[in-house]
């Protein structure tokens, strides 16, 4: 099985760092190699690149293709004192305005950012909303030079040591609160898949026993991010499955699979959904046979062939059963 299944979300906030540092900043790029010569440890804060000068920016009838016809995605919320909220809210109003890099340069990306805090926000709420986006590029700027010292690898170990660094380097930059607030979800995920997959490589562990202590490690999930990983491991369950079978693999493989990524009881409601759907295909399959058998009788009227399939639809399936095979 392939480890990188949660790289995604560390790729793209390297992605993300890389433009963030890439318009006029040459320092950025030309320091990683000398970063991946460096031991595990995670190396002091680079400084920042010189301040410049604000970026001017386009004027609304030409702001980018992108931005048109949509809403800042990321609401601002202040308390009975006039303080900044910390909400992934604020996370997401910074990646809505970087994610424009590219269709503009990172400088007017920021300053768009920065207009936006200052007109939406009053003091305290808007000098502290924008020393928090001065952290969040300082931590994408970082993440670029974390992420030079570990090249994409499919190794356990690797993974694990890389999520550590990543998640110390926050710890490191953010206050708990901020910590907490922008990265937490990705966190609490990210932690989930790593242990899965050291459950799964187990070897001491029968099929049963993995599939025991994933489901356990799943229950003690807060209730929403329950919520959110049940669709998308079902989701990857069916396409490995179907990989498995197009493979030519036998039900006890896709047994193991399902142990390993649902558990016992999952797999095994998993198991009679699927006796249940192999006999109600056996009994579809044998009304379609009787039915084309009557309906070639010769000397049979159309009504009188209409009244047989009708006869045997009824006598064959429940009322519900035929709206289901109607559907």
């Amino acid at each position: 099985m392939k480890l990188i299944i949660y790289l995604p979300l560390l790729t793209s906030a390297l992605l993300l760092g890389w433009y963030l540092f890439s318009d006029g900043e040459a320092s950025a790029p030309a320091a990683a190699p000398a970063v991946a010569a460096q031991d595990s440890r995670i190396s002091a804060p680079p400084s920042l690149p010189p301040p410049i000068a604000p970026a001017r920016l386009t004027p609304a009838a030409q702001e980018p293709t992108s931005l048109r016809g949509t809403e800042v995605d990321g609401e601002l919320l202040v308390d009975a004192r006039g303080n900044l909220v910390l909400t992934s809210q604020v996370r997401h109003l910074f990646d809505y305005f970087l994610s424009l890099i590219g269709e503009e340069s990172s400088q007017q990306a920021r300053q768009r950012i920065r207009d936006h805090l200052t007109a939406q926000l009053d003091e305290p709420a808007r000098s502290q909303a924008l020393e928090l986006l001065e952290t969040y590029l300082d931590y994408q700027y970082q993440l670029v030079d974390l992420e030079a010292r570990f090249p994409v690898a499919e190794r356990l170990e690797d993974l694990l040591a890389r999520e550590q660094a990543v998640q110390q380097l926050r710890a490191r930059l953010f206050s708990r609160e901020a910590h907490e607030a922008f990265f937490a979800g990705e966190e609490i995920y990210n932690n989930f898949t790593l242990e899965r997959l050291t459950i799964q490589q187990d070897p001491s562990l029968s099929d049963r026993e993995k599939g025991l202590a994933i489901e356990a490690l799943r229950e003690n999930l807060p209730e929403e991010m329950q919520q959110l990983l049940v669709p998308q491991i079902h989701n990857d369950l069916r396409e490995q499955t179907l990989a498995l079978r197009a493979a030519g693999a036998d039900e006890g493989r896709i047994r193991q699979l399902r142990m390993g990524m649902l558990g016992p009881e999952a797999t095994e409601r998993l198991e009679e959904l699927d006796r249940s759907r192999a006999e109600w295909r056996e009994r579809v399959e044998a009304f379609q046979q009787e039915r084309e058998r009557i309906l070639s009788q010769p000397g049979l009227a159309e009504s009188d062939r209409r009244a047989a399939v009708n006869a045997l639809l009824e006598e064959q399936f429940t009322a519900n059963e035929r709206l289901r095979l109607i559907n």
